[in-house]
């Protein structure tokens, strides 16, 4: 083979071949640029120099387009003498696919920062690394009986600076508590899942005081559920389309009976886009009376004509189904990263997960939790890292841990004191460092 020499060649004698199958976008283009401007042009291009092919294009069309995007005057080529445009266009073919693959657990030895700054996207660096696999024992209602309400150390109007996160003790209708939490800064998607608007948030009273439900379960003065305002969904979406940025996703997990008030208000501010179920096997059922339903999948609807009376009252809180679904809506263009074949994190709009227990399915409203498992998929489709996903109603932490663990930044409110207190110690449990106040 004879030797191979490379040859500085004027910019504009080089020809584009026009079957080349290759296209690039704008990050690829930035990355080559930032590249070329750290190290030059190190690479030749591969250049037919047969007469009739004279300075076509074989392989290196993207260094071209960018080197004259970028001023150079000449490029280092290869010429190589194939006559034949079919074997030329072979060799471009082969060029173009020999590209070979990664391996995964080398590149994880890297300092991520390092790959960052060498081109490596934000779903290129969830694929090397890992979700954080910090183990967590969390029990919420165990975290609740610890808590001595009277040595709450959070109070309203609170912010915490957890990490690269943010806890505000506050009010997310209230537009001022909204801005206090986000402090200047934009949101790029909302995971939530509101307070459900079911009348057995009330609970029974003897004398003024809770005897079952919430009240029941924790002092209301602290937990403040019992009463959401019948524009309560209005005004928290409001505010949240008021600190998002242009390109925006949002999922509000929502309970059956709420999901045309929480549709009409989302089309207000956002496409929406697909609705999520998540199946829940292990959510339990009490039995109680008949004219009772649990429900797979489907959702029936029972209807009466005339005057017929149910006396529901002590089972309105068994009527649970066996699934929870979850609205997703955008406005803009947001971040979505492409489905391909053997990617690991493929989410759709079923999620089929077996949650530990009742407690970790939803069951019991906020006194549930929800599993960061299927959380963390729709965090890597829809965001990148250090992207801002605000929480309006953080109950036990779960999109701050989820979020955490995916390298994102959350910005979450809690209205209750007390699930502020169990968010930021479980914030400091996982990660063993402490939260600031500021």
């Amino acid at each position: 083979m004879a030797d191979i020499k490379i040859q500085q060649v004027p910019i504009t004698e080089l020809k584009s071949s026009d079957y080349n199958p290759r296209r690039w976008d704008q990050v690829a283009i930035g990355n080559l640029k930032e590249s070329i401007k750290r190290f030059g042009l190190v690479d030749p291009v591969i250049v037919n120099g047969a007469e009739n092919r004279k300075n076509i294009l074989i392989g290196g069309h993207f260094r071209l387009k960018v080197a004259k995007e970028m001023g150079f005057k000449e490029m280092p080529v290869v010429y190589l003498n194939i006559p034949d445009i079919n074997k030329e266009k072979e060799l471009n073919i082969r060029l173009n696919r020999n590209t070979g693959e990664w391996d995964w657990n080398l590149l994880a030895g890297f300092d991520e920062k390092f790959l960052a700054d060498s081109g490596f996207s934000s779903e290129e660096l969830d694929d090397i690394f890992d979700i954080e696999d910090i183990p967590e024992n969390f029990d919420l209602e165990k975290e609740l009986k610890k808590l001595k309400i009277d040595k709450i150390q959070i109070q309203k109007g609170d912010r915490y600076q957890l990490g690269n996160n943010v806890l505000f003790c506050g009010d997310s209708t209230i537009e001022a508590d909204m801005l206090k939490l986000m402090g200047g800064e934009k949101a790029d998607m909302c995971l939530t899942d509101p307070p459900y608007l079911l009348n057995y948030l009330k609970g029974k009273k003897k004398n003024g005081k809770p005897t079952e439900g919430f009240g029941y379960k924790r002092d209301r003065k602290y937990l403040e559920t019992d009463f959401l305002p019948p524009d309560f969904t209005e005004k928290w979406m409001a505010n949240i389309h008021k600190v998002q940025k242009e390109n925006f996703s949002i999922i509000v997990y929502e309970n059956w009976k709420n999901i045309r008030t929480i549709w009409g208000e989302m089309e207000k501010h956002w496409k929406v886009k697909n609705m999520i179920v998540w199946h829940l096997k292990t959510r339990t059922q009490g039995f109680a009376a008949k004219y009772k339903f649990f429900s797979k999948h489907d959702i029936a609807m029972v209807g009466a004509s005339g005057t017929v009376e149910y006396n529901l009252a002590e089972e309105e809180k068994e009527l649970q189904s066996e699934h929870e679904t979850a609205l997703y809506a955008i406005s803009g263009k947001p971040q979505w990263e492409g489905y391909k074949k053997g990617k690991k994190i493929c989410p759709s709009d079923f999620i089929e997960f077996n949650a530990d227990d009742a407690k970790h399915s939803g069951q019991g409203i906020v006194f549930g939790t929800k599993p960061i498992q299927i959380l963390i998929p729709y965090l890597k489709v829809l965001t990148k890292r250090d992207d801002i996903v605000v929480e309006p109603f953080g109950g036990s932490g779960s999109t701050l841990i989820a979020s955490e663990k995916m390298h994102r930044r959350c910005f979450i409110m809690e209205k209750s004191p007390v699930y502020a207190e169990v968010i930021r110690k479980r914030w400091e449990n996982l990660t063993s460092n402490k939260a600031k106040k500021i």
